[in-house]
């Protein structure tokens, strides 16, 4: 009987599995073109990209976790030099008798696919990142906006590496009177556009530079639903474009 989450379930099942195997997409190739560690199979996908950013070392879980599942993927990370983030769009076994955090339960939001008819507001621009030099700013601006301080003053590509953008991830700045102050960045794979790795400057908050950044990552594929994984703090503006909350992740942390 299916599930919804056996490992022969279409990806196109349901936006949820859609957006599973994106995110899990999206790690695979980060860790692949940065030389670190993936394991995948039809129950979690596991990657290591070597980064000092947690959230860049992520397994998804394609099932719910059972106690074979928590050791593979502790047992994964553990040979990892950095920490590390799992998650799980169920609720997981508790993992802090293993040392890992639990971070929050982030929500997943979601908008159907239509046409996008939005005016950045005065000043705002939104600009592709393209060489290094971009690249640089787009990372310490991700860096300073989350905030990672773990990630400030490395160079350009220890967060998202350059051959990134040749696998379909895209990368932009957004701009507040000619000033970097926000960045975001999308992937459009498995019939879904995840919004992902995004950040505001907190002077350059609520100045319509992370609502612009939405607009334009969702143009990249209007004719999907566009997707993410989103704190409390975002949730307001998703919904106020027309995002909808489904349901809440489970989100751990292993600190390293």
């Amino acid at each position: 009987m299916e599930t919804g989450w056996l490992p022969d379930t279409p990806s196109d099942d349901t936006v949820l599995r859609s957006f599973l195997l994106n995110q899990a997409d999206f790690n695979d190739v980060v860790a692949t073109v940065a030389g670190g560690r993936v394991e995948r199979d039809g129950e979690v996908v596991c990657c290591d990209s070597g980064s000092v950013v947690p959230f860049l070392n992520q397994t998804v879980a394609l099932r719910p976790l059972d106690d074979a599942l928590v050791e593979r993927i502790d047992v994964f990370h553990r040979a990892g030099a950095h920490g590390a983030t799992l998650l799980s769009p169920w609720p997981t076994p508790d993992l802090s008798s293993r040392g890992w955090l639990l971070m929050g339960h982030p929500a997943f939001v979601v908008r159907a696919p239509g046409p996008v008819a939005a005016s950045p507001a005065p000043g705002v621009e939104v600009r592709s990142v393209a060489g290094e030099a971009d690249l640089g700013v787009f990372e310490q601006v991700l860096a300073e906006g989350y905030p990672m301080p773990m990630a400030q003053g490395a160079p350009a590509g220890s967060v998202i590496p350059r051959a990134s953008l040749d696998r379909g991830v895209r990368l932009r700045l957004g701009l507040l009177d000619d000033v970097p102050v926000a960045a975001g960045t999308s992937f459009a794979e498995r019939g879904v556009v995840n919004l992902c790795a995004a950040a505001t400057l907190p002077a350059a908050r609520r100045r319509g530079v992370w609502e612009a950044l939405v607009w334009a990552r969702v143009a990249d594929a209007p004719e999907l639903p566009a997707v993410a994984y989103t704190s409390d703090y975002s949730r307001p503006g998703f919904e106020r474009m027309g995002f909808l909350p489904i349901t809440r992740f489970t989100l751990w942390l292993l600190a390293r």
